[in-house]
């Protein structure tokens, strides 16, 4: 472990024998990402060769002082006494030979000098080591304490140099210390800027204003006005909008009941007659008067009524009744019923182009306004049955649904036999 403490020594002098600046490089919220390279120094008891790490760290500044940092690193090495055949826990021997060796952790970064070129920092962290091959597991708990620095080239460019102790650990058992130097770029992004000090204002002396002597002013104008309707005939009930202009004027006036008005504005009005409006213009140079006509059309008289002849009753070409019983207060079509929604399709099929009528029925319980509905229902669940199984798109526009309710009963509703062959469903076939 000697040639360990060595190259720790020399990391550490590179660290803290920088350059400094009194410039700030640091920033607050900024993203960094830095690929790295080093050198690996294993304990020796874990016989394993002291090789080569390479991996890459991605960090988010969260103040200039303080950040965090997830990495990754890889290390190819080899069994050093292949010999060895009685390894404790986190030894290599016989039979392994190449080892792979994957480190990745999650670190809080400490920048002891964030405003300058040179950032000294401390860093601590907690990830796990995975062995290929498994030494007791393949993987293992690994904590990491070490020192490093950046040393910033331009605002978003940086090296860096990081010594770090990784201790990987059985927890309850052995614990290996791993040493790692290694050298990196880092790329920052983002982040906010340090606010720049305000520099004084500067103040100049100004000459003395020269005096300007200002000749009396003019006696004012007589103000000018216009005014206009829009539109200027309407119809009885309707109304018009009154809009007026003024210049050289302080106040107006419009007669009419409306009173004083802006010297500049709109106003709507809705006359019952022909009413004609004036607007007077107020100013220091007197008064000024204009006027405008809204003439006002009695409505025409209303449109006579259209006769509409009534549509005869289309004449039924052919019908089918349906044994389809429904349950009581129910509009769903049971599995019995298959058999005859069959019949259904076919009949309905004989008769492409056709105005198809599905009724629905119900019994006489219940009010006439739910057995109507009720009886709705159960025609629109039989088209969408029959849609649904066999029938084909261009049938659809032409099935219409329609509920009769308990208008047109065919048994008796007084016998629970009645009421139930009264819950029906009929499809008739209309004259085109």
């Amino acid at each position: 472990m000697k040639a360990t403490y060595r190259a720790a020594l020399m990391v550490a002098a590179f660290v803290f024998l920088l350059p400094l600046s009194a410039r700030s490089e640091i920033r607050e919220g900024s993203i960094e990402v830095t690929p790295f390279a080093g050198y690996n120094w294993f304990q020796d008891k874990q016989n394993l060769k002291d090789r080569p790490v390479y991996g890459g760290r991605l960090g988010y500044n969260f103040t200039p002082h303080f950040g965090i940092e997830g990495v990754v690193e890889f290390i190819n090495t080899a069994v050093d006494d292949k010999g060895l055949t009685s390894v404790k826990e986190g030894q290599f021997g016989f039979p392994a030979d190449d080892v792979d060796l994957y480190f990745y952790h999650v670190d809080a970064v400490f920048h002891f000098m964030p405003e300058g070129k040179l950032n000294p920092f401390i860093v601590a962290g907690i990830g796990g080591a995975h062995y290929k091959p498994r030494i007791s597991n393949h993987d293992m708990a690994a904590f990491n304490v070490g020192v490093g620095a950046k040393y910033w080239l331009s605002d978003h460019v940086a090296l860096r140099a990081d010594l770090r102790d990784y201790m990987v650990t059985e927890i309850t058992q052995e614990t290996f210390h791993n040493v790692a130097a290694t050298v990196g770029v880092t790329l920052a992004f983002g982040g906010r800027d340090r606010p720049v000090p305000a520099q004084a204002e500067r103040v100049e002396a100004k000459p003395e204003p020269i005096p300007i002597v200002v000749a009396p002013a003019p006696p004012p104008a007589a103000p000018t006005v216009s005014m206009y309707a829009d539109p200027a005939t309407i119809v009885q009930g309707q109304c018009a909008k009154l809009a007026w202009s003024t210049t050289g004027a302080s106040s107006a006036s419009i007669d009419q009941g409306i009173g004083s008005m802006d010297p500049n504005g709109s106003r709507q009005v809705c006359p019952g007659a022909t009413t004609r409006y004036t607007v007077t213009a107020m100013g220091e140079g007197g008064t000024r008067t204009t006027s405008t006509t809204v003439t006002v059309n009695p409505p025409p008289p209303p449109p006579a009524p259209v006769k509409v002849a009534p549509r005869a009753a289309p004449k039924v070409i052919d019908r089918l009744v349906l044994r389809v019983n429904f349950d009581f207060d129910e509009s769903v079509v049971r599995k019995e019923d298959v058999a005859e929604l069959q019949k259904a399709i076919d009949f309905v099929k004989k008769y492409p182009g056709y105005e198809i009528s599905i009724e629905g029925h119900t019994d006489s319980r219940g009010t006439d306004k739910y057995n109507q509905a009720l009886s709705e229902r159960r025609a629109a669940a039989v088209k969408e049955y029959l849609l649904k199984h066999g029938m084909i798109d261009t049938h659809q526009d032409n099935i219409k649904t329609r509920g009769q309710g308990e208008s047109q009963p065919i048994a008796d509703n007084k016998m629970d036999k009645g009421r139930f062959e009264n819950r029906r469903v009929e499809i008739l076939v209309l004259e085109k």
